[in-house]
């Protein structure tokens, strides 16, 4: 039996979830299918001995309740959340130095070491962009143009290791300077409290209460178009194999560019994504009785090779584990090295780092390469939203956050946003 919706959306990670609440809100009839057993995708937690590990991103929003996210989930949807922010902006791990804390962007000149690296980080970069209308030219490469202070390509690697999974090299100048005026503009990031899974949770109750249906374990095999757009889908149960066909007016993909390509190439339809290099890393959950940072901050060690930051959300969440105790979350880029080694040596970075902390305080760690949990597409190299051959295919996730400086989740929900207007703006 054929069931018609308005919308189909296939794939229930953060992107999938906000599309299907703002249309749902407007009145729009919603199928979601998620292949998985849970909703959120990196954007969710499970539950380790109390602790509330999660599965990519480390509780954090980036730009607190003023960033495009926080503000669709309390202004637009009017969500029961609390978005906290972190007491200082960043704090700075440099070797056989204090830490070295700022509550605001612009203070982030007093973790530069010397005065005449202060100096140049303003004057010489941050006022001077008159190159940066070369699309090709690379951070790394306007750098080096300017500076061969190892230091100062350590801090700015830092800062794109731990937001973006990105060596400066793996930039765009002209990227990296929307990234930047967005953390000027946005200011500190913030903890929902409760962490990822609430802010799931309340996606999940918006989008069923305004007459949505979601169903987990259910995967996407085929798509069966008409002329110039999709006109069917076929799903598949993937514990049952109940086969279920799904018309609709507007065709929304929450996937990987992989797993997109590999439905296209099943359904020979007559359309491909380009294919694009992945951000490699990970991230290590360990727990601890005492508090690492002592007060909320992203962490960044710019001396380190591999972990690239840090964070402490229970200082501001402290549900997010057990009573008395702490969740601390590192992240890590991996660069060319095997997930393996590279994993060894970010374990080793961290307890350097930290000496009070030890191998047996480790509750997990998880990895992100190929295609799971998400397509790690290149900041600046996002495929576009839209469809050039199906005029009612769009896209949604991190492979399709658009070059505008928005990143992790705000780029996500900056997608979002386009591909709900582009659809409520179209004519009946």
């Amino acid at each position: 039996m054929v069931q018609n919706y308005d919308v189909f959306i296939g794939g229930g990670g953060l992107g999938g979830l906000l599309t299907a609440s703002l249309l749902s809100q407007q009145g729009k009839s919603v199928f979601l299918a998620e292949r998985l057993p849970f909703f959120g995708g990196r954007f969710s937690t499970h539950s380790l001995d109390g602790y509330e590990i999660p599965t990519g991103a480390v509780h954090m929003i980036p730009h607190s309740q003023r960033g495009i996210l926080g503000q669709m989930l309390l202004k637009n949807l009017s969500l029961p959340l609390k978005i906290v922010d972190t007491h200082n902006f960043t704090t700075w791990y440099w070797k056989n130095r204090q830490p070295i804390s700022h509550k605001r962007f612009w203070g982030f000149f007093r973790a530069i070491p010397k005065w005449k690296q202060r100096f140049f980080t303003f004057r010489r970069l941050l006022l001077d962009r008159s190159e940066i209308h070369n699309n090709s030219l690379t951070f790394h490469d306007l750098l080096s143009s300017k500076t061969d202070d190892p230091q100062i390509f350590k801090f700015f690697n830092a800062i794109t290791g731990f937001a973006l999974s990105l060596d400066i090299s793996e930039m765009t100048a002209k990227t990296t300077y929307q990234f930047l005026d967005r953390l000027y503009k946005s200011g500190k990031a913030g903890v929902p409290i409760g962490g990822c899974k609430r802010v799931i949770e309340n996606l999940v109750n918006f989008s069923q209460t305004h007459k949505s249906v979601l169903k987990k374990n259910t995967q996407l095999i085929k798509l069966e178009t008409d002329g110039d757009r999709i006109k069917t889908i076929i799903l598949r149960h993937t514990r049952t194999n109940e086969e279920l066909e799904i018309q609709a007016e507007e065709f929304i993909l929450n996937l990987g560019i992989n797993q997109i390509n590999s439905i296209l190439e099943r359904s020979k339809v007559n359309f491909r994504l380009p294919s694009l290099p992945d951000a490699i890393g990970g991230g290590f959950a360990f727990k601890s009785k005492s508090s690492l940072l002592k007060k909320s901050t992203v962490a960044q060690f710019p001396d380190c090779e591999y972990v690239k930051g840090a964070v402490e959300p229970s200082l501001i969440s402290p549900e997010l584990a057990p009573k008395g105790s702490h969740l601390f979350l590192t992240h890590q880029v991996f660069g060319s090295k095997d997930v393996e080694t590279a994993t060894k040596c970010a374990r080793d970075e961290i307890l350097e780092l930290f000496p009070s902390l030890h191998e047996e305080d480790e509750l997990c760690i998880h990895t992100f390469h190929r295609d799971w949990p998400v397509n790690n597409t290149m900041q600046g190299l996002d495929n576009k939203n839209f469809s050039d051959v199906y005029s009612n295919l769009s896209f949604v996730g991190d492979g399709f956050k658009g070059n505008t400086g928005w990143f992790m989740t705000e780029g996500v929900a900056f997608g979002t946003q386009k591909v709900t207007n582009h659809i409520l703006n179209k004519k009946s």
